[in-house]
């Protein structure tokens, strides 16, 4: 559920936004298990902090996802860890590689620490692979998250819905969907006056993969 968000993006004249990358696309920061649920269309909503700058897109408006990768290169038919200016591809952390055509192909998750991993916002352009559509945006108290609300963020039942869990290594098993959700909320957001007991105004975004 962890995520983050890009600088606002930049409008031309004629009211068209830039198709420059880093900060002048609207781009969401997704940790590991928050990008495989996107990807699996398992996530179908984020929620940020209300009056957050991405609550000006209009829906149709696409938002970029940013993940951490290791970049690489192949040489003698091996697979090399390198720097981005001389990398052929990047690696997540599920082991998918993308390389600067576009191409994607599954490989070995990357497990050692010591790895040269490239931090999410510093994600290269063509290594992008989330690409979301913005469908719909509200505004609503954090605690108004209704059952379908929570299943789009992504949460994963266990035991016919007797068990609730945020999919992610680590993550504890618990009763209810909505103590799941505050659980994982209140990890990813330690920031007073933003926590579940808070109650706090959140905006929610509701996007689907293209």
């Amino acid at each position: 559920m962890r995520s983050s968000v890009g600088y606002p993006a930049i409008r031309l004249a004629n009211g068209n936004r830039t198709a420059e990358w880093g900060t002048m696309r609207p781009a969401i920061t997704f940790d590991p298990a928050s990008a495989r649920a996107l990807l699996e269309g398992r996530k179908t909503q984020v929620r940020l902090g209300a009056g957050h700058w991405l609550g000006r897109l209009e829906p149709g408006e696409i938002i970029f996802g940013h993940e951490a990768c290791a970049p690489g290169r192949v040489q003698d038919g091996v697979e090399l860890l390198t720097d981005i200016k001389r990398a052929e591809f990047v690696a997540f952390s599920d082991g998918w590689r993308r390389d600067r055509a576009g191409n994607g192909w599954q490989g070995r998750p990357l497990v050692d620490p010591n790895e040269k991993w490239i931090a999410a916002p510093h994600m290269p352009a063509w290594a992008c692979r989330i690409r979301l559509e913005l469908v719909s945006r509200r505004t609503e108290q954090l605690q108004d998250i209704s059952l379908h609300d929570l299943t789009a963020e992504g949460l994963v039942s266990y035991l016919g819905g007797l068990l609730w869990r945020w999919p992610a290594s680590g993550s504890k098993l618990h009763l209810s969907a909505r103590k799941a959700f505050a659980a994982c909320w209140d990890t990813s957001h330690p920031v007073p006056g933003l926590s579940w007991a808070d109650n706090p105004a959140i905006l929610v975004l509701t996007v689907k993969r293209v």
